[in-house]
């Protein structure tokens, strides 16, 4: 898993993650999720929303640009039907 990968899920959920909530969603270590949030955070490439410390938690808002389409969420939110990948 690259930290790209680990965006775009961030992206596609749209939730704030501790790198605990990212490693258990994703399936990798806390210590690692922890080193894809931070490369997260200070990456020109990435957008995010970051909470104060303590108990940090980021969420990405847009990739090179790239956001979610409000219909993408509309359904994810009303209809648990996963994002597409043109609309994320």
């Amino acid at each position: 898993m690259n930290t790209l990968a680990a965006a775009e899920h961030m992206l596609s959920t749209g939730t704030f993650y501790s790198a605990s909530e990212l490693g258990a969603e994703l399936g990798i270590s806390a210590v690692e999720a922890s080193g894809k949030l931070f490369n997260i955070r200070t990456s020109k490439k990435y957008q995010c929303d970051v909470t104060p410390l303590p108990n940090r938690k980021i969420k990405v808002v847009e990739i090179n640009g790239r956001t979610i389409s409000s219909k993408s969420l509309w359904n994810l939110a009303l209809f648990k039907k996963p994002l597409n990948k043109e609309a994320a």
